[in-house]
């Protein structure tokens, strides 16, 4: 069982400031129980406001989680409580496992060569059996002809953000953590201006259109795709072109409409 948040407990236990009731009787519960353990980041979680310092409040309680535990603070977000990241298990980090497969057809070409024979085929029995046999040689030749290579692909996010977001992104984190340090007035402003900033620049981002294949071929330029949009939505919202069987069959249904109107209703 895991629960991260402030839960309104402070002790030096999970590296607060000062130690509260609420922190005392939890450390008297902790040091009563085996299996439940409470840890905090070493950097504060609140950022401190008016008379209030920084401090760490937000930490994680675990309950019989037998794998290593990391919680750490990240000065991100425009609250003046900063996320924390917990981590369970292996820090290390691991990548996605990429299997690269090169195949010399040549070399396949001639060891099929080499390998396949054309067998004598008189029953059913016999197409059964060569066509294993045909599908065991071209595995072994794959085999034979392949080379795989493993590598693992760390993720690297940064390349999809602007390089103009990044530096706001980076100004933010210092302009944090120079507030957090001096707890100025100036300080929190400039932090909390970068942090608008930043948001606004992540909001307004768009990806570009690829290129589209319109009614001219493939168009990349912006006035091109919109013309090809155009042209699409001019053939989707066009009338629908009725032949002239319909056309019959729609004047044919208004005539006996119309003798159906004429036609003096029985009286009673």
């Amino acid at each position: 069982v895991i629960a991260i948040g402030d839960f309104n407990v402070k002790a030096q236990d999970w590296n607060s400031r000062q130690l509260n009731p609420s922190g005392a009787a939890l450390r008297r519960f902790l040091e009563n129980t085996a299996d439940v353990v409470a840890i905090g980041p070493i950097e504060p979680t609140f950022d401190g406001q008016g008379r209030f310092a920084p401090d760490v409040l937000d930490i994680a309680l675990l309950k019989a989680i037998p794998a290593e535990t990391d919680i750490t603070s990240h000065h991100e977000g425009s609250s003046d409580h900063n996320p924390v990241l917990l981590t369970v298990g292996d820090p290390t980090p691991q990548g996605d496992i990429i299997v690269k497969r090169n195949t010399d057809w040549a070399n396949f070409r001639a060891e099929m060569q080499r390998s396949t024979a054309i067998p004598r085929i008189e029953t059913t029995d016999d197409l059964e059996a060569a066509v294993v046999s045909l599908e065991t040689d071209i595995r072994t030749a794959l085999e034979r002809s392949t080379t795989e290579t493993r590598e693992v692909r760390q993720a690297n996010y940064i390349g999809e953000i602007p390089l103009e977001a990044q530096q706001l992104i980076r100004d933010r984190r210092a302009a944090r953590r120079r507030a957090l340090r001096s707890g100025a007035p100036e300080h929190r402003r400039t932090a909390n201006q970068l942090s608008r900033r930043t948001q606004k620049a992540l909001k307004t981002r768009r990806r570009p259109v690829p290129p589209l294949h319109g009614e001219q071929g493939i168009v990349h330029t912006n006035r091109d795709k919109a013309e090809a949009f155009a042209d699409s939505l001019e053939l989707q919202c066009r009338e629908n072109q009725l032949d002239d069987e319909h056309e019959e069959h729609t004047a044919l249904v208004e005539r006996r409409a119309r003798q159906i109107g004429q036609t003096p209703e029985d009286e009673e």
